[in-house]
């Protein structure tokens, strides 16, 4: 008897090993950032030309670089850095200044709404452009599909309506749930977003489905919006299910933008 309860105390052991042999441990980094298209921290389309075009080149590439995100969601982003004029071509933002990152998933741009994911280290097996049902503006959400130590994970880059006319919170909400309902199923879910949120309990619905976040989470209500002296809103955020947060940042240079970026380390769950 005692030989078979040893027996069996050895073949516990040996799998415990196993499994904690398989199990990887994986932390990163995610950064969200709404890069208000290049146009320096005003409305409208890129503001950036030829003339400045080295010194802006640099400064976001030094951005980036001290940055160090191996996944970076950009919302407002813009294709292209420099439009074209008669005499000169249009610079391609992803190869002027995010040619660090080996993949690079943008959607469409409807005016403003244009998200994009850049990534290194994981593979990307697909990506999707979903439209919301309800909507204000022309707005939508990109999911890239990637393949983490063998595990599913859906990274989601969006921008949400902002109290427009008499639609816009309610929209916002429906978008809310339906981001929600689509990713109820995922064990894994990385969401980058301006979210703009009127209130920060808008993110409460995302508590009571399971998903923790960086913003209005363990560190409290972290205010992002406007950049510069004279933050009052609480729309930027990540969140997350399958992984635990830590180290939140928020880096705040109204040079670049109208919003801060945040930025925090994850730790993929067993």
């Amino acid at each position: 008897m005692k030989k078979l309860i040893t027996m069996m105390l050895l073949l516990a052991l040996t799998s415990f090993g196993l499994n904690a042999q398989n199990h990887q441990f994986t932390k990163f980094t995610v950064a969200s950032w709404n890069i208000g298209h290049f146009a320096l921290g005003k409305s409208g389309d890129t503001t950036l030309n030829h003339a400045v075009l080295d010194f802006y080149q640099q400064t976001y590439r030094a951005y980036f670089n001290e940055l160090n995100a191996d996944i970076l969601a950009l919302i407002e982003y813009n294709p292209l850095m420099v439009n074209a004029t008669d005499k000169q071509p249009a610079v391609v933002a992803r190869d002027a200044i995010l040619s660090n990152y080996k993949e690079a998933q943008v959607g469409p741009k409807y005016d403003y709404n244009c998200n994009a994911i850049f990534s290194n280290g994981f593979e990307v097996l697909s990506t999707d452009t979903v439209m919301f049902t309800k909507m204000v503006q022309t707005r939508y959400y990109l999911v890239s599909t990637i393949r983490m130590d063998g595990d599913i994970v859906k990274v989601v880059s969006t921008h949400l309506d902002w109290n427009q006319g008499e639609n816009g919170a309610p929209y916002r909400a429906i978008q809310i749930q339906e981001l929600i309902e689509a990713f109820k199923n995922d064990k894994y879910v990385i969401m980058c977003a301006d979210w703009n949120v009127g209130k920060t309990d808008e993110y409460d619905a995302f508590f009571k489905a399971g998903y923790d976040m960086a913003n209005h989470g363990y560190l409290g209500d972290i205010l992002t919006y406007p950049a510069g002296s004279k933050l009052s809103s609480y729309l930027d955020n990540i969140i997350t299910k399958g992984f635990a947060i830590s180290n939140v940042k928020v880096i705040n240079d109204a040079m670049l933008s109208d919003h801060c970026l945040i930025k925090a380390d994850l730790t993929k769950l067993p």
